[in-house]
């Protein structure tokens, strides 16, 4: 029997979905057209790795621990284990050990200054391990044929490993009849734009997609802004004159945002469909999404940098196109909001939208409210920050500071429990940070292409110093040690599996 491209990818997924189980090497580089492996060549021993004496933190407790891992992942862990004879041991005492980080929402493609080299270069400087894209289509694609492309070329460009969400728009019978094969891929995942201003003329086609990807466990992601509500207020500020980015704030009214958020709380109340709200910014948003009217749903909630730390008066400075983002900059209130979602759980997990430009591009002067260059890049700094803003200052515990950027995305997206948690089985994904360690932000210190952070300049507490993905060393003494071409694609179960 001849297995084409696409039967081979499944394959690779059964250890998921309950098919057969083949070694992920082998089958990726028959994938990628390479040789088999010498069936007769000598088996080498795996190499290991001791974390000893620090402080292993997982969401649900910490507790003093060494962590051995052996080839890729975790085998054991406890107080006192000896090395193995070639082992490197790596000292941790006085450091906090923890899940490599999750970040479900960047991008890595298209228009934006990073790729698949860079953006992940940039996650695992901050310990992050795993990083979530999206697989857009090229002309005449379709979104399957789109995600394979994407997947083939993570072996070849990729330091951290990488998981995708599809897209495809309008929302046709082809795509919703995709959805299987997407999550036969191993990425059960897509997003749908609210902001798209026939939204409202495919509302029975979105609703079928949603079922679709309800019945195949596939995750779908909602930019929750009304895309009439936006066009209604753009068109009022272009009648007045009031058209340069300080005036962004009023051209993307919260208004938008909380009756797109309500409107897709409903469609996952209706129809059942496993959501996750993407970047949302504010209160009324906030308590739209958890009405518990509604009941319990399938549903989690992102937030970004950007809405803990900024408000809208930075985008009225002489810098305030560099904090363009969709949605914009809120109230003061809207950000301890957004800190009070993160504490109490309402909020699941904190994701970058890492969305890299040049400064030079973010103020270009021929932008404006119709025309703009949203998002900023923070896969680099975005843990470091979160970890001396929020745990450093007692807003967090340690433990809900792993979940936020770790265990719940791992959950949510179907990777947990191979990741997003130090245990015996899972994958050897680990950060160590030494939480007295102060740093200053620059730039400079950045792999991503972008020549700016938000954050220049802020004196941080607690800092990354070492970064482990699938048992091997990728970033330690200040500089990414992984190469381009190291990392995989993160295979994630279907929603509920």
């Amino acid at each position: 029997m001849t297995m084409n491209r696409r039967d081979a990818i499944r394959t690779v997924a059964g250890g998921a979905f309950g098919l057969a189980s083949i070694p992920f090497d082998a089958a990726r580089h028959r994938l990628l057209g390479g040789p088999e492996s010498r069936p007769h060549a000598p088996r080498q021993p795996e190499p290991e790795l001791l974390i000893r004496g620090g402080r292993v933190v997982n969401a649900d407790g910490s507790r003093m621990s060494d962590v051995r891992i052996v080839g890729e992942r975790i085998t054991e862990m406890g107080a006192g284990l000896a090395p193995g004879p070639d082992a490197r041991v790596i000292e941790a005492a006085g450091h906090l050990v923890m899940p490599g980080g999750i970040d479900p929402h960047a991008h890595l493609q298209g228009s934006f200054v990073d790729d698949l080299t860079s953006g992940t270069s940039a996650a695992l400087a901050g310990g992050i391990t795993s990083v979530g894209t999206f697989a857009y289509g090229q002309d005449g694609e379709n979104a399957v044929q789109a995600m394979e492309r994407w997947l083939s070329e993570v072996p070849r460009s990729a330091v951290g490993d990488v998981f995708f969400h599809a897209s495809s728009w309008p929302p046709t019978s082809e795509f919703a009849g995709q959805m299987p094969e997407l999550a036969a891929l191993g990425q059960p995942s897509h997003k749908i734009f609210m902001t798209r201003s026939d939204f409202g003329a495919n509302r029975r086609e979105v609703i079928r997609v949603l079922e679709a990807a309800r019945d195949a466990g596939v995750v779908t992601l909602m930019h929750c802004e009304d895309g009439a509500i936006l066009a209604s207020a753009l068109e009022r500020l272009r009648a007045e004159g009031r058209t340069s980015l300080a005036w962004y704030a009023e051209s993307r009214p919260e208004l938008a945002e909380l009756t797109a958020t309500q409107d897709a709380t409903a469609l996952c109340a209706q129809t059942g469909a496993p959501m996750h709200f993407v970047h949302l910014s504010s209160e009324r948003a906030l308590r739209a999404a958890r009405d518990p009217a509604f009941g319990d749903l399938p549903l989690s909630i992102e937030t970004r940098p950007l809405y803990l730390y900024f408000t809208e008066e930075w985008l009225r400075g002489p810098d305030g196109p560099l904090y363009v983002g969709q949605p914009p900059l809120r109230s003061a209130r809207d950000v301890e909001a957004m800190w009070g979602g993160l504490r109490d759980g309402r909020i699941d997990m904190l994701a970058t939208d890492h969305a890299p430009w040049t400064r030079a591009q973010k103020m270009d002067p021929q932008l404006d409210v119709g025309r703009l260059r949203p998002g900023v890049s923070d896969l680099r700094f975005v843990r470091p920050v979160l970890y001396s803003e929020g745990v450093a200052k007692g807003r967090l515990t340690p433990e809900r500071y792993v979940e936020v950027t770790s265990t719940a995305a791992a959950r949510a997206f179907g990777l947990y429990p191979d990741r997003g948690v130090l245990r015996e089985g899972a994958f050897g994904d680990v950060m160590i940070l030494d939480p007295e360690r102060t740093h200053i932000v620059d730039a400079d210190d950045d792999p991503s292409n972008s020549d700016y952070t938000p954050f220049q300049g802020w004196a941080l507490t607690g800092w990354p110093i070492m970064t482990v993905r699938r048992g091997e060393v990728v970033y330690e003494d200040g500089r990414v040690t992984g190469r381009a071409g190291s990392g995989r694609p993160a295979e994630r179960r279907p929603w509920g599996a």
